[in-house]
């Protein structure tokens, strides 16, 4: 009689937990702060996703810092189940939180699984694709988050004459991953010598790994079609007389998704044991017109850098005025598919020009109303006459469209990195559109990385002042000449400074010496011109 083989089984030691995890302080205000500089609108939505999360992984640090006091108590996730149109930012802005929390994220989509044993894909798949997501990382995988999609479609229709493998069954499946279960990680075959361990009497076994799933956070998502009908005769039987009162009045569209009970979802289709998992239900709203423009106009959206991108490999600058933004919104308003519209319709219109463009030796393009409306009509124009003036003026008019659009932004996001005191003064907010524009990068990222300079530049001065006993402070002019010519040259600000300062070093040092006096301010003619600096200062 052959004998399975014995392995060796490693469990979670979560004492060895992430030392980021154990500093978490981040607060539910907070995310969705950050969560509003990427999305548009979905203010509730928001609130309770950025709430929950936050509370999530404050409970997980608390359960595991007080392991002994919460030992006889269940640890209970709020899962969140997500309802909402497509290309209304659902996946986005879990992919954001994420990216945020620095956890490995993954994503599925629920109509690639089938109930364990029959042919189809192993929902325990998922867990195992957390495990390297995290870089093979198992104390950090076990406190990632699972995003599964279309979710809605594995709702049972309810006219399923035996095992329903792809619906019902996925829902049976996902049970068990939802509260508490351990997954082993598979491992193939050539990584074997990776978790080989030894044994008595040079004995090679193979160990198992196994990734529990009681930390991991289960969000789910789905457009529900039909669940809308299901909530309206619901409420109708109720006779709920402030909906009847609302649905009166011609002018007001309820979202009917925001009266959604468990009730309605188990009559959609969905056992009761399998929402009862999930004690947070949150809706999202369809984007509306304004909302599209308000997406196209935030200077981090990633559907305009990259279409910028396109153009950029071509050495070709585009900028969009506001205008020709509220055209292409009201043509994705119209199609009724989100903010995925928005990149079709920017692709449609934009093609022609990307594909003509290059050999016009042309290097900017200002996208206006006119071209989105009649894009054809303005090609064969450009074609005709690429130097006229108009394309040159169309261009300047779109970059103070988008210059404006940045300064917006920057004036909202001010107040968040207040504490740095750094003012965006109008020099620093050319300087950050410069590179906003020449990197085709987020404004966040332009602004993070003036940030770092400046914080570089206030980290001198401290060193200068432990090493010298002399306290310097930079005057706001020459902390925007340091910054220009560290952006420009790429230099080092640490090296930059020392050079600078070098010259001066002696004379602070005489002065310190002959009048007492410890604060030297150094502006930027002390940079530009030492010599002269220090004639006038003495």
């Amino acid at each position: 009689m052959l004998r399975s083989p014995k392995y060796k089984i490693e469990k979670i030691d979560t004492s060895k937990i992430q030392k980021y995890f154990y500093e978490f302080k981040l607060k539910p205000a907070e995310l969705e702060a950050y969560l509003d500089e990427y999305i548009v609108g979905q203010k509730e939505a928001k609130t309770i996703i950025a709430t929950k999360v936050c509370t999530h992984f404050h409970k997980i640090k608390n359960f595991i810092l007080k392991e002994r006091d919460f030992s006889k108590t269940e640890f209970i996730k709020n899962n969140i189940f997500i309802i909402g149109p497509t290309g209304v930012g659902k996946t986005y802005m879990i992919k954001l939180i994420a990216k945020r929390l620095g956890v490995p994220f993954v994503k599925g989509d629920a109509t690639k699984f089938s109930e364990v044993g029959y042919v189809g894909g192993d929902i325990e798949d998922l867990i195992r694709d957390l495990y390297w997501e995290a870089n093979g990382d198992i104390e950090k995988a076990q406190f990632g988050i699972v995003f599964l999609d279309e979710i809605d479609k594995i709702a049972s229709s309810g006219e399923t004459i035996g095992p329903d493998i792809s619906r019902t069954g996925v829902q049976r499946a996902l049970l068990k991953l939802l509260e508490e279960t351990e997954v082993e990680i598979k491992i193939s075959q050539e990584n074997y010598s990776f978790f080989e361990v030894s044994e008595p009497q040079n004995k090679i076994k193979k160990k198992k790994i196994y990734l529990n799933t009681k930390y991991i956070l289960f969000i789910v998502s789905g457009a529900f079609q039909g669940l809308e009908e299901i909530i309206k005769r619901r409420i109708k039987k109720q006779g709920l007389g402030f909906v009847s009162e609302i649905e009166g009045k011609e002018e007001i569209k309820i979202n009917y998704l925001k009266f959604v009970t468990p009730e309605d979802l188990v009559n959609y289709g969905f056992e009761k044991e399998f929402i009862g998992r999930f004690s947070v239900i949150t809706v999202f709203d369809p984007l509306t017109e304004e909302e599209l423009f308000e997406i196209l106009a935030n200077p981090n959206d990633p559907i305009m850098i990259n279409k910028k991108r396109d153009f950029k490999v071509y050495e070709i600058d585009l900028a969009f005025t506001d205008e020709a933004l509220k055209e292409i919104a009201k043509i994705a308003y119209k199609e009724s598919t989100g903010a995925r519209a928005l990149s079709r319709i920017l692709e449609r219109i934009l093609i022609p020009f990307e594909r003509s463009l290059p050999s016009l030796n042309l290097h900017y393009l200002g996208v206006t109303k006119e071209l989105i409306k009649e894009p054809s009509k303005v090609l064969s124009e450009i074609i005709k006459s690429p130097y006229h003036p108009k394309w040159r003026e169309n261009y300047q008019k779109a970059l103070e469209d988008e210059k404006r659009r940045v300064e917006n932004y920057l004036n909202y996001r001010q107040k968040f990195f207040s504490e740095d005191k750094l003012e965006i003064t109008p020099y620093r907010l050319k300087l950050i559109f410069k590179l906003y524009k020449q990197k085709d990068i987020e404004v966040n990222q332009a602004l993070e990385e003036i940030l770092y300079l400046w914080r570089q530049i206030k980290s001198y001065e401290l060193a200068f002042e432990r090493k010298n006993f002399i306290k310097i402070i930079f005057t706001e002019d020459a902390v925007d000449h340091i910054l220009e010519t560290a952006t420009k040259k790429d230099l080092g600000i640490f090296s930059y400074c020392e050079k600078v300062i070098s010259k001066l070093e002696h004379t602070l040092n005489y002065l310190k010496e002959t009048t007492g006096k410890e604060v030297f301010y150094i502006n930027s003619l002390a940079l530009e011109d030492p010599e002269k600096f220090i004639r006038d200062y003495l």
